[in-house]
């Protein structure tokens, strides 16, 4: 999971808040962190089904394309 560009905005962005806790399973289309730029706050849904592997913790601001997080497709590698 990376933070994705949010139109023509190129300045860095914020992960305001994780939805869903570390490690939970989540589907296609669940809502899974809150990101923000100066003018706009949305909801980032995951792409695929797996588990959530957070890297970056709420508050993290770096610039588009940072990985946040993975999402896991085999609960083994949870471990």
């Amino acid at each position: 999971m990376i933070l994705p560009k949010q139109g023509i905005y190129e300045g860095d962005v914020e992960l305001i808040e994780w939805l869903v806790p570390d490690r939970s399973q989540v589907s296609v289309g669940m809502p899974l962190y809150l990101l923000g730029t100066d003018k706009v706050e949305v909801e980032v849904e995951a792409d695929e089904a797996g588990w959530v592997i957070q890297v970056e913790q709420d508050g993290y601001s770096g610039p588009i394309g940072t990985t946040v997080g993975y999402i896991v497709t085999d609960e083994a590698d949870l471990a």
